[in-house]
């Protein structure tokens, strides 16, 4: 399978890139001039206030005091900017996230892809904090994969899969999930498989997420195509001929 084969039946379902850093109590006063340059890509804007909750435990006399204090100091702002195709930009005051449940590919789509679309959100971004550092940069990919057939055998020779299926065939299982948290050579990558069984099609969510830390601004993108270079192989490592040629159908095809 070519590294970058564009699929015509791919099973991506959503895609997300985050970049971390240090908590910038100024971002409040410049996120207007951040709105307008990114505008075009992201015309629908709005703050949400994100209550965090905190348990609290101990005697009845510091409980009030406690909750007077979750009530000032625990809100959140999230400026929260939307593409006419459903894409979302969240920022705060720690961080930087874009969701997509559109994008199938990181380089199809021209100056649409989802590559293009990090590369402007993040150049933007870095003019407006001007900060030497991101403390962590992720990309996350969510597939749905079919499962042809509740059939261990044939599971098997879809997926090279990491699911304890030697002792639990998928004849007789309700559900399974297995996570990996594992050193790459450029990256950290996080790898997830769980079994969506029940009414409807059965399915394979396959959960791959790399990142890496303490990354100067400027190499932010080429970290990025790194990020997706691990996650590209992890997931190609993962899925067998099968799969390979139910992508390579037209969608809706037999």
């Amino acid at each position: 399978m070519p590294p970058h084969e564009i699929f015509p039946n791919p099973m991506v379902k959503q895609v997300a890139f985050e970049v971390r850093f240090p908590n910038l109590f100024f971002i409040e006063g410049r996120i207007g001039d951040f709105q307008v340059k990114v505008m075009k890509d992201f015309p629908q804007s709005e703050l949400i206030l994100r209550r965090n909750i905190m348990l609290l435990a101990g005697n009845s006399d510091k409980l009030e005091e406690l909750v007077k204090q979750q009530q000032v100091d625990s809100v959140d702002k999230i400026w929260q900017f939307k593409s006419i195709s459903g894409a979302k930009l969240e920022i705060s005051t720690k961080n930087l996230v874009l969701n997509s449940d559109n994008h199938r590919s990181y380089h199809q789509g021209g100056e649409e892809s989802f590559r293009a679309v990090i590369d402007r959100v993040v150049r933007n971004f870095f003019v407006m904090v001007e900060i030497p550092i991101a403390l962590r940069v992720g990309l996350r990919y969510v597939n749905e994969c079919p499962i042809f057939g509740r059939s261990t055998k044939t599971f098997n020779e879809c997926y090279n899969t990491i699911l304890p299926l030697n002792r639990f065939e998928l004849e007789h299982v309700a559900n399974m999930d297995c996570v990996v948290v594992a050193n790459a050579e450029r990256c950290q990558i996080r790898h997830v498989e769980s079994l969506k069984l029940g009414p409807g099609d059965d399915q394979l969510i396959l959960d791959l997420d790399a990142w890496t830390e303490n990354v100067p601004s400027e190499n932010v993108m080429p970290c990025t195509d790194i990020l997706h270079e691990c996650i590209s192989a992890e997931f190609r490592n993962t899925i067998k001929e099968p799969i390979i040629e139910f992508m390579r159908k037209p969608k809706g095809g037999a």
